[in-house]
């Protein structure tokens, strides 16, 4: 465990996140994360009947929602946590990156992670802050140039068409609600409550891996009610709520992001359901720049309440 230390990341550092990891985030302690390990080629997706994983490793690459600036800031700023938040993206286990915006290539390379090791991207959706294609031909032009195989790219298949044509990228749709296999995890796409075109359905993802099992929730205002039968068979050890709107009321942005209280009012739900596990997180990503407080303003309000903001560079560790 170290606290604040952007420049020195010359080894793996997770934050397990039970309470006591919560109160060492409250504490001001920091976990980040090296991917990019020498001399080990990444995996390829490993498909089977069942999920087989049980260790998961979470990294944020991007907290922010779309607010925030398009380019980030040079590698010799140093930041505090939560200064500066890149488009949302998060990496799972060093090798599925769910969703591809401007800023996650820089963010990539404050946290040393090699591009050449993502195998799989899961796309939530086309909006600008989800979705750049220079940085998508940059992921596959990194595994090019290490001899690796072609990325598969997941998307709905209205996303799909938006992808450029390469011979380095394999596209792969998503079917609502039915379960593809990836790396020993069961991915299912299901549909979100956020607009982007009237072709276009945007996702949200459920990864159910051996034993452990994460939600993946933004862009998204309140669970739709397809969405919410398919969960109601589920227990989540995490879920990652989409929080672009804070404590504001009455903002019209409710409509297809959350504020605290829906998130309250949907955990309160989940848990009485008995979807949340007792001990699963709370984490909360996709923040607007201009609705939310400080980073540290933020973790003082939140946290006793079990609810965890997140910030780029933050990983965890479920095993």
């Amino acid at each position: 465990m170290t606290t604040d230390n952007e420049g020195k990341l010359g080894r793996r550092n997770f934050l397990k996140m039970t309470t006591t990891g919560a109160a060492l985030l409250a504490a001001g302690f920091v976990s980040e994360s090296t991917y990019a390990e020498e001399g080990k080629s990444p995996g390829e997706t490993n498909v089977s009947d069942s999920p087989s994983v049980k260790k998961v490793e979470l990294l944020f690459l991007g907290t922010g929602a779309a607010d925030w600036g398009m380019k980030y800031p040079p590698l010799e700023k140093k930041l505090g946590r939560g200064e500066v938040r890149g488009m949302s993206s998060m990496l799972v286990n060093g090798h599925i990156l769910i969703d591809c915006g401007p800023t996650v290539l820089d963010v990539m390379k404050r946290y040393n992670v090699d591009p050449a090791g993502i195998t799989d991207i899961l796309l939530t959706h086309t909006h600008a802050d989800h979705f750049h294609q220079d940085t998508l031909l940059a992921i596959t032009d990194a595994r090019r140039d290490a001899g690796l195989a072609p990325l598969r790219f997941w998307a709905g298949p209205e996303a799909l068409k938006r992808v450029p044509e390469s011979c380095r990228v394999e596209t792969c749709p998503v079917v609502i609600g039915k379960t593809f296999k990836m790396h020993g995890f069961g991915v299912t796409g299901l549909e979100s409550n956020h607009f982007v075109s009237p072709k276009e359905k945007c996702l949200i993802y459920l990864v159910e891996g051996a034993s452990k099992n994460f939600l993946y929730a933004t862009d998204s205002s309140w669970l739709l009610t397809s969405t919410w039968r398919y969960l109601m068979s589920k227990k989540l050890d995490v879920l990652i709520w989409d929080a672009t709107v804070g404590e504001g009321k009455g903002d019209y942005r409710i409509f297809e992001h959350n504020d605290f209280a829906m998130i309250r009012h949907m955990n309160q739900t989940l848990t009485n359901r008995k979807i949340l596990k007792p001990d699963a997180k709370i984490i909360l990503t996709h923040m607007a720049r201009t609705l939310h407080p400080a980073h540290n303003q933020l973790e003082k309000k939140l946290l006793p309440e079990g609810l965890i903001p997140a910030y780029d560079g933050m990983s965890v560790v479920l095993d």
